[in-house]
């Protein structure tokens, strides 16, 4: 954590600008613009609270190093986990948005982390000075519908081995999206049983069987999987729904200048090209 902090210039921001990039900013200006606006970088212990319940957002926060989790916390103490975040990316997009406080839903650290912080009206300049930038946290906040659609159908209709195979397939994909090759996974099985809607006796039973498979290794707390090809047979895996900035690589954006050349308007003529 300590020699994350201690980095400059791009070198600190090398998971922020692969996201970037993959969302479709891929110029210097725009890139550099975006990284002058990160005021903030702190280091967040495993367990505590990136953002609290009921935060009144000023700023988005943006996940420079770590593992992180949008969670709510039940009336019976239980913990829901909406879904796990990865470097590059925004915690909190969706409050910049709508703004509105929720005394709910949350934002973790999984693992010790990094974070960084932009104001909302510093982000709300550079879109307007730089279009292609909304565009792609449009596209980021497509991307987080479709992992939470996917949930939905896999918490609502997938058995339980399916279920926890799915969810490790998944976070395998995002970590290797953002440079991440190893087959370890930062998780422990509470974690997997909080986004899964499964009580951690039937996860660990998932866990028995996928050993007995050959999956994952016989002994050993860590999550480690042996067999990737497998599991995502196994789990009815093919990760489409994570690839929504290739899905709306063919996406335009149309630009007219109104009599201030400072502030491009956006027009709504987004649209797929056929």
């Amino acid at each position: 954590m300590t020699s994350l902090l201690k980095r400059s210039g791009r070198q600190a921001f090398g998971p922020l600008i692969q996201k970037l990039e993959s969302l479709g900013v891929d110029s210097d200006t725009e890139l550099d613009a975006v990284l002058d606006r990160i005021k903030v970088r702190a280091a967040i212990r495993r367990g505590e609270d990136i953002i609290a319940p009921g935060r009144s957002p000023r700023h988005s926060t943006v996940l420079m190093e770590g593992v992180a989790c949008l969670y709510e916390r039940l009336q019976d103490g239980k913990r829901q986990i909406y879904a796990f975040q990865y470097s590059g990316d925004f915690c909190d997009l969706h409050q910049h948005v709508l703004p509105e406080t929720n005394d709910e839903v949350a934002v973790a650290a999984m693992t010790d982390c990094s974070i960084g912080i932009i104001a909302h009206k510093d982000l709300e300049q550079l879109i307007a000075q730089y279009p292609t930038l909304g565009l792609a946290l449009w596209r980021a906040s497509m991307l987080e519908a479709s992992i939470f659609r996917k949930r939905l159908l896999n918490v609502g209709r997938q058995p339980a081995l399916q279920r926890v195979a799915h969810l490790l397939c998944e976070q395998l994909a995002r970590r290797e999206a953002v440079g991440i090759n190893s087959a370890t996974i930062p998780l422990t099985q509470m974690d997997l049983a909080d986004a899964a809607g499964l009580s951690i006796v039937h996860v660990n039973r998932t866990f028995q069987e996928l050993r007995r498979l050959n999956i994952l290794p016989k002994e050993g707390r860590s999550i480690n999987v042996l067999d990737r090809e497998r599991l995502a047979k196994l789990a009815g895996f093919d990760g489409n729904y994570l690839n929504m900035p290739q899905l709306l690589s063919h996406w335009q954006v149309k630009i007219e200048r109104t009599s201030t050349p400072a502030l491009p308007m956006i027009r709504s003529t987004l649209g797929l090209l056929v």
